[in-house]
């Protein structure tokens, strides 16, 4: 892992406001989940790519308590992948993240397989309304990038270029991250190609991402398209569970199943699916959940 970049997400515009930019780094907490799940290569990488489109999304939303839960349930062996975003905090799981398939005859991890070519994208969008925000497409590829691009085009109505990258080595993200470019009402025929010419350049992302500042791939990219970068915002690897939020879930069997778990165990452990971390109900604390019921 690079030790001399943080992650961050850059917001930047083109040609004084015909397209909108995001591009982030997402290596240290691709690091950190990769330490919480302990997945394969291949779950890593595409763990980390659903991060980083999942961030994008949260990305532009306005209050800090909305979020936006994005959930890939494809028909391969890592199962469902969930990931969470806060504005600039992600957390990501996964049903079966050390599942792991062959490499694809590029060499390159072979995310597809892994995720599944058939299923659905789900994303959920909370913003403190009565009813969130839910879209939904088939997957493309499983490949997680074209998957994202397909729902911005199809629930969103916005055209738009998606990709995703995940350099990982021995179980450890070496770079990984995102950009997604959305052309704008107004955007000239001229802008509109030269941004399908400069669609290649994202072709291998990690690696590009490895070596150089956000600020200096925009410049390259970009260069005669009039980049400016807007905002700029770190990036965390955040789990918001809590012993109340637990207890909330618990609560929610039901008086029945609450008195099955005293019979049988006499206390209850629940463990957080994004951090893994476990909490322990006492006898105490489930006789008193059910005299509140």
């Amino acid at each position: 892992m690079n030790q001399f970049f943080n992650d961050e997400m850059l917001h930047f515009t083109l040609m004084d406001g015909q397209a909108r930019g995001l591009l982030c780094r997402t290596t240290r907490l691709s690091a950190e989940a990769a330490r919480i799940h302990h997945p394969s290569n291949t779950a890593c990488a595409a763990m980390s790519r659903l991060m980083s489109g999942t961030l994008m999304l949260s990305a532009v939303m306005k209050n800090p308590t909305d979020s936006v839960t994005v959930t890939i349930a494809g028909n391969g062996p890592l199962g469902k992948m969930t990931a969470v975003g806060m504005q600039n905090a992600v957390k990501v799981t996964a049903e079966y993240p050390q599942a792991d398939v062959p490499p694809r005859a590029d060499g390159h991890l072979d995310v597809g397989t892994l995720v599944g070519k058939h299923g659905r994208l789900s994303v959920v969008k909370d913003l403190g309304m009565d009813r969130p925000y839910v879209g939904q497409v088939n997957l493309v590829s499983g490949e997680i990038a074209e998957d994202f691009a397909q729902y911005y085009t199809a629930s969103e109505q916005v055209p738009s270029l998606v990709a995703l990258g995940a350099r990982v080595y021995e179980g450890e993200p070496l770079s990984t991250g995102g950009i997604l470019v959305q052309t704008l009402p107004g955007c000239s025929e001229e802008t509109l190609n030269q941004l399908e010419l400069r669609s290649m350049l994202f072709a291998d992302i990690s690696r590009e991402l490895a070596d150089q500042p956000l600020d200096r791939l925009i410049d390259l990219w970009f260069d005669g398209l009039s980049p400016v970068i807007v905002q700029r915002e770190p990036l965390v690897y955040r789990c918001d569970c809590s012993r109340e939020r637990m207890e909330r879930a618990l609560a929610a069997l039901g008086r029945e199943e609450l008195e099955d778990i005293l019979k049988t165990d006499g206390y209850a452990t629940l463990t957080c699916h994004f951090c893994r971390k476990a909490r322990v109900f006492s006898e105490d604390d489930i006789r008193r959940l059910l005299e509140e019921a």
